[in-house]
């Protein structure tokens, strides 16, 4: 997406969520999450600081994304072969997560992509934010991603589906060690002195640990399926955690054969205000988008798309938050139908 500049505004404003570049995902995620630090760098200077670091030449390297976090001052993990019992642990805590996806699973989820995976193996191209994880039907549990390809800011994928996708990098994510100085804030406001949430879907906290711990001791491939029953029907059972294994009649629970590695940060004794300082990104700091000159009427129309991009982004949010799918569906449908005129003008530029 080219950037363009209204009214003295220079930058890309039309989606804040949506990457500029066609290989800037891991970059732009990053960005994103450096903002929800409090820390406001443009895409431009992240892209300009990671090829000063050899961290960007026409993509990121999965083994450089996080960099751009940890270099100003947010520490992260990198876990290869992670799982869903992980990927709710870490947002359990109020960290941010990037994870490697093969994007055509998610945007079009076709024949083709299966087939493609069965002759050309996995072929993950894309990483984006996991927002969070909605069970409030467990029959039909809900990813939500902060797509930075789609420039979708809450955009709901059955658990299945994500799977698929997400499985094509072997599982790979980064997360933060930390949580946002927003959840922060929550947590202190709601009592969470440990810094997690008490229960994840009605399973106290360390117990659904224990499920976590669990999920590395045995051939998730297969047992997987099996496992999360048992944790879907767990808040029922009135029974321990072994107990329930062997109702399941899966193998015991060894509690030294595989210890949760974490890096956990408290978020309470955190210096979240010494993240505001940029002196760590150097030359990159005094980079500016490029400026693309409009005549007024363009100008004009671009602030009233502007204006319906914003109300449909909020109406689609509002919705999603409501658990109302299809009427979330329908305003990012005008969401994308608005960002395509918005994209023709500028095209014109």
């Amino acid at each position: 997406m080219e950037r363009l500049n209204i009214n003295g505004v220079v930058g890309d404003i039309t989606n804040p969520y949506e990457q500029n570049y066609d290989d800037t995902c891991a970059i732009k995620s990053q960005q994103l999450i450096l903002k929800d630090f409090g820390i406001n760098v443009t895409e431009d200077q992240c892209v300009q600081y990671s090829k000063e670091h050899g961290w960007y030449n026409g993509g990121t390297l999965p083994q450089d994304v996080g960099k751009l976090l940890d270099a100003a001052g947010i520490p992260c993990t990198q876990t290869d072969g992670a799982n869903v019992y992980d990927l709710v642990n870490e947002l359990s805590q109020g960290h941010k997560v990037i994870v490697g996806v093969d994007s055509g699973e998610l945007w079009s989820d076709s024949i083709w992509d299966w087939l493609k995976d069965i002759f050309l193996g996995d072929t993950p191209d894309h990483a984006l934010i996991v927002a969070g994880i909605d069970m409030t039907d467990p029959d039909n549990p809900m990813v939500i991603v902060t797509d930075p390809g789609t420039g979708q800011p809450a955009q709901p994928y059955p658990l299945d589906q994500f799977m698929d996708a997400w499985s094509d990098s072997n599982c790979f994510m980064v997360s933060t060690n930390i949580a946002t100085p927003e959840a922060t804030q929550s947590m202190a406001a709601n009592g969470l002195v440990n810094g997690h949430l008490n229960e994840v879907a009605n399973v106290d906290y360390n117990t659904f640990v224990q499920f976590q711990d669990y999920s590395h001791q045995i051939d998730y491939a297969i047992q997987g399926p099996q496992l999360y029953n048992m944790f879907q029907q767990f808040p029922t059972m009135d029974m321990s955690f072994n107990d329930a294994l062997t109702q399941f009649s899966m193998p015991p629970y060894d509690p030294l054969l595989t210890i949760p590695v974490t890096n956990s940060i408290n978020p309470f004794t955190f210096n979240y205000t010494g993240l505001t300082d940029l002196g760590w990104m150097g030359d990159a700091a005094s980079v500016t988008p490029l400026d693309h000159g409009l005549t007024e009427t363009q100008q004009h129309s671009l602030e009233i798309l502007q204006d319906n991009l914003t109300t449909a982004q909020e109406q689609a949010q509002n919705c999603l938050d409501e658990g109302l799918y299809v009427s979330s569906q329908m305003w990012q449908n005008e969401e994308h139908e608005t960002q395509q005129a918005i994209d023709d003008i500028l095209h014109h530029v």
